[in-house]
């Protein structure tokens, strides 16, 4: 991969999309589009449990997995721990990136909670290069429009 002078990062709890800019001015080129399907599913559809129990800490067994009813309901809930676990794994891959392309700023546009969670769960080192921040629900769209929600000089 090429230096980069800017990465941006567009996100929102189901899909991550990683872009390079390589001069303040250029047109974005996507590099890596990230999905979190779990996302879209409701809690129920990733609980495993007898039908009409959703309390009580009987477990089950499912094709040699066990899997208990009262703790993947307790807590945020798997869908939220799932979320977080994206927003970990996207921190991640965006640190990768700025460092294979030596990017210099990294701009983040996503929806406002998610934008929170990538927030806490970003590095220092990564932290420090974050030139800008958009709260803003926009990872399906094109790449112009994303372009034009950003900055004019990355």
């Amino acid at each position: 991969m090429s230096a980069a002078e800017s990465v941006v990062l567009v996100a929102d709890s189901a899909r991550a999309r990683l872009f390079d800019a390589p001069t303040p001015t250029a047109a974005l080129h996507e590099i890596e589009d990230l999905s979190n399907p779990v996302a879209r599913l409701h809690e129920g559809d990733l609980v495993a449990d007898r039908a009409g129990v959703k309390h009580g800490r009987s477990a089950q067994v499912h094709g040699g997995s066990m899997t208990a009813g009262a703790d993947a309901y307790g807590g945020g809930g798997m869908r939220d721990h799932r979320v977080e676990e994206f927003a970990k794994s996207v921190c991640e891959r965006l640190a990768d990136t700025v460092r294979r392309t030596d990017a210099e700023r990294v701009y983040i546009v996503a929806e406002p909670q998610f934008l929170g969670l990538l927030r806490a769960r970003m590095d220092a080192p990564l932290r420090r290069r974050v030139a800008g921040e958009i709260a803003k629900s926009i990872a399906g769209k094109p790449p112009d429009e994303i372009r034009r929600a950003l900055p004019p000089r990355l």
